[in-house]
C-alpha cells in the first residue's frame, strides 16, 4: 500500500514524509491541500476531534471497511489498488496552484428565535460582496427553507431532495443550485424529513473545494463534532440553553452574542458563564423583519445589520480579511501506526 501512494506522489513530484506524534498531524491536516487516511489508522485520526475540512480521502484494500470509516471523517473513500488512478488525479489536481480549499463555518442556535438561519444568510452575502465564491447550506428540514428567506424559493435548482443520493466524489453543483446575490443556496425540501449524513458529507465535500467559505445552517440538528460557533441570546434563558448545548457535546470555543430587547446581559458574563470567547455581537434591527419578508436576504443593503455582519465575518473567518494565499500541499497517509505527510518538492509550492 505504501509503495503505491509513494509511486502516485512520486509522479507528481511530491515526496512522503512520515509523522510519529499527534501535533504532527494536527499541523499537517490545518495546512495540506489533500489528506489520505489510511483506513488501519481511521479511529485515531478521529479521535483526535480535528475540524472538517475537504479535501480527505480514506484509502484502504477493504472496501467496507473504506466505506465505514468515510462517513466519521466526512472523506470520500478510495479503494487501492483498483482505484490508484484516481489517486493519482487527486494528487495532481491538488499540486495545480488553482486547488482550492474553502472555509467550513458552521452556525448553531443555542434556542430558536435567535436569527440564526438569518445571520447565516447575512454572513455569506457580505463574503460575496467581496468577491468570493460562498455557498450556504441548510441542514434542518424544519428550517422554513433558506431559498423562502432569499426570495428564490421559485427558482429553479436543486434542494436536498434532490441531493440525497450523492455519495463519495460529487462534481461541481455551482450552475445546479438556486442562488441569490453570488451566493449558491442548498435549502431544506418540504417533502425531506432527513439528510443522510453519507449525503451531506459528499455535498459539503463538493462545495468546499468549488467555494471560498462554505455557511451552514445546524438548525435543530444535533451538534457536530466540528468546529461550529454557538448563537447565544443575552438573557438568562438562553445562556442556560447555551451551557446544555456545550454540556451535550458541542465542540467550539467561540459564540456570537444575539443582542436586543430583553437580551442585556454583559458579553462578559456570558462569555464566563459558558467558558467560551464572544467572537462578536448580532445586534437587533428592527428592520431586518420587513426586509425578510419581501424577500430581502440580510446584508444586502447598507446600514448597521450590514456594519455587524461585516465585523462578525472578519472576526470568524479572518482569512477573508486577508488577500488570499495559498496552501501548502501534503498527504497525510498511516502506515504501522504511522502518518505520512507528502509536501511539494522542487516542481514549487503551492
Amino acid at each position: 500500500m505504501l509503495s503505491l501512494v509513494q509511486s502516485a506522489a512520486a509522479a507528481a513530484g511530491i515526496s512522503v514524509q512520515t509523522c510519529d506524534a499527534p501535533a504532527q498531524v494536527r499541523r499537517a491536516w490545518a495546512g495540506a491541500s489533500l489528506v489520505i487516511v489510511g483506513v488501519d489508522q481511521a479511529a485515531t485520526v478521529a479521535g483526535f476531534g480535528l475540524p472538517e475540512r475537504g479535501g480527505v480521502h480514506v484509502v484502504g484494500d477493504d472496501a467496507e471497511a473504506v466505506l465505514a470509516w468515510s462517513v466519521p471523517l466526512s472523506a470520500p473513500g478510495l479503494i487501492l489498488p483498483s482505484q490508484a488512478g484516481f489517486l493519482a488525479s487527486l494528487l495532481d489536481d491538488a499540486h495545480r496552484p488553482s486547488s482550492s480549499l474553502g472555509t467550513v463555518l458552521r452556525l448553531f442556535g443555542a434556542t430558536g428565535g435567535l436569527g440564526t438561519s438569518t445571520l447565516a444568510m447575512g454572513l455569506a452575502v457580505r463574503a460575496a460582496r467581496r468577491a468570493r465564491r460562498v455557498a450556504v447550506v441548510e441542514l434542518d428540514a424544519s428550517g422554513g427553507g433558506l431559498d423562502v428567506m432569499a426570495g428564490v424559493e421559485t427558482e429553479p435548482g436543486w434542494r436536498w431532495g434532490d441531493l440525497t443520493a450523492a455519495r463519495g466524489h460529487v462534481d461541481d453543483l455551482t450552475d445546479h443550485l438556486p442562488s441569490v446575490l453570488g451566493v449558491s443556496i442548498v435549502a431544506a425540501s418540504r417533502e425531506l424529513a432527513t439528510v443522510p449524513p453519507e449525503a451531506v458529507a459528499a455535498v459539503l465535500a463538493s462545495l468546499r473545494r468549488t467555494h471560498d467559505l462554505v455557511v451552514i445552517d445546524q438548525g435543530r440538528v444535533p451538534p457536530a463534532h466540528e468546529e461550529t460557533v454557538l448563537v447565544v441570546g443575552a438573557d438568562v434563558r438562553a445562556v442556560l440553553a447555551g451551557q446544555a448545548v456545550l454540556a451535550g457535546g458541542l465542540a467550539t470555543t467561540r459564540a456570537v452574542v444575539r443582542t436586543g430587547p430583553g437580551r442585556r446581559l454583559p458579553l462578559d458574563l456570558i462569555a464566563e458563564s459558558l467558558g467560551i470567547v464572544v467572537a462578536g455581537v448580532w445586534p437587533h434591527d428592527g428592520h431586518l423583519p420587513i426586509s425578510l419578508e419581501a424577500g430581502d436576504p440580510p446584508g444586502r443593503a447598507g446600514g448597521s445589520t450590514m456594519r455587524a455582519l461585516g465585523k462578525l465575518l472578519d472576526r470568524l473567518v479572518p482569512a477573508l480579511a486577508a488577500p488570499v494565499r495559498a496552501r501548502g500541499l501534503g498527504v497525510l497517509r498511516s502506515l504501522d501506526d504511522h502518518t505520512l505527510a507528502a509536501r511539494p518538492t522542487h516542481r514549487g509550492r503551492l
